[in-house]
């Protein structure tokens, strides 16, 4: 995977990039501070999963049109620095950028939307918005300050729930996931969901009546 990274601050840049590719397999981030290089791009744009831009003027179309105009539709995403009025929102709503983040975000926070726009998830560790994430290994959920450890089995169960994110996770998949198709009845399946969310610090299970369980994240849009 690729990814077009244009930023003035290359200390970000570099803080990023190693956030990306511990958390994952490789990503190659192309890191430049000058827009012109996204023009000698031309022949490699159809390389890039993601492009990732903060514009000297954001009201300005010239580099998204190129980007488009090539064919290229993979998303991108635009940065605005804190010291931009806020009326530049009414022109970019205008425009086909597919998330905008303002800084001063946290490493953590951009990472997730990278995530969000490409489709892709770690499978460690899974990012739900700013100061919010699940790291698989140390079994540890974490809301802002608050580090809650879970269960073997729980963050199994969570685990299940995540790789499955845009669907409902079945019983059936749970119990091969978790209980590795050990014989287990519905209520015990019930009795670990109810014990998972007793110990997060906000609903972020749903169940789904004769279907199974989704994560729904309604802290992040």
């Amino acid at each position: 995977m690729k990814i077009f990274f244009l930023d003035p601050d290359l200390n970000l840049q570099n803080e990023i990039d190693i956030c990306l590719n511990q958390c994952r397999l490789k990503i190659d981030v192309k890191k430049t501070q000058n827009e012109h290089d996204i023009f000698d791009e031309e022949l490699f744009l159809e390389e890039y999963s993601l492009f990732i831009l903060n514009l000297k003027n954001p009201a300005d179309t010239k580099i998204l049109d190129f980007i488009r105009t090539n064919g290229k539709l993979a998303p991108v995403l635009l940065i605005l620095e804190p010291t931009l009025s806020p009326q530049i929102f009414q022109t970019l709503s205008s425009f086909s950028y597919n998330d905008i983040i303002i800084k001063n975000f946290s490493v953590e926070e951009i990472v997730y939307r990278i995530y969000k726009l490409c489709h892709i998830w770690n499978d460690n560790i899974f990012y739900l918005g700013k100061g919010i994430c699940f790291d698989f290994r140390k079994r540890m959920f974490i809301f802002n300050d608050k580090h809650i450890l879970l269960g073997k089995k729980e963050a199994l169960l969570l685990k299940c729930l995540f790789l499955k994110f845009h669907g409902v996770t079945t019983c059936t998949e749970i119990i091969s996931f978790v209980y590795q198709n050990e014989v287990v009845s519905q209520e015990r399946i019930r009795a670990l969901v109810k014990q998972l969310r007793d110990k997060l610090p906000y609903d972020l299970i749903r169940t789904f009546h004769g279907k199974g369980y989704q994560i729904v994240n309604d802290l992040v849009k």
